[in-house]
């Protein structure tokens, strides 16, 4: 499973803190992190996010402040139809969530980072877990086709 970080830069720290919780369950990628120089910015935003099963959206007052990036970022997994999952700190009110506003998201508390970031990892644990899963009868269902078209070819 992959996952892009859509975030503000100011609030790097966080972002490597969620990213080291749910590289357990999914390759991760953030600006920050996985940029290759030399390469256009906009295009390995846009690679990531539409290589990513899932985008996790840190929305916090720096993003609300400076978010015309996030929101491209949010915008291009909305149209590539990935599931968006929003972690939107306490002190930013839902007028301010844009295109997430029907988004059910999860509540990040700077005094207790613990509990949103336990939501998100599990969230992302359960996915990676469905993935897998629909991967394992994918190669099912492709072994019983081979046998079946081999069968066919020793009549």
């Amino acid at each position: 499973m992959k996952v892009f970080i859509s975030y503000s830069t100011e609030d790097l720290s966080l972002i490597r803190q969620i990213a080291d919780q749910i590289r357990p369950h999914a390759e991760v990628f953030y600006w920050e992190e996985s940029r290759a120089p030399g390469e256009h910015a906009w295009n390995q935003i846009y690679n990531w996010i539409d290589q990513a099963d899932t985008v996790v959206a840190v929305i916090t007052d720096k993003t609300v402040s400076r978010g015309i990036s996030v929101g491209q970022e949010i915008g291009r997994a909305k149209a590539k139809q990935k599931m968006i999952l929003p972690l939107v700190a306490s002190d930013v009110p839902v007028t301010e969530l844009g295109c997430l506003h029907e988004v059910t998201h999860v509540r990040l508390d700077r005094n207790d980072q613990n509990a949103a970031l336990q939501a998100i990892t599990q969230r992302v644990a359960e996915l990676a877990a469905s993935i897998q899963a629909q991967n394992f009868w994918l190669f099912v269902l492709g072994l019983i086709v081979v046998a079946w078209v081999l069968s066919k070819g020793k009549r």
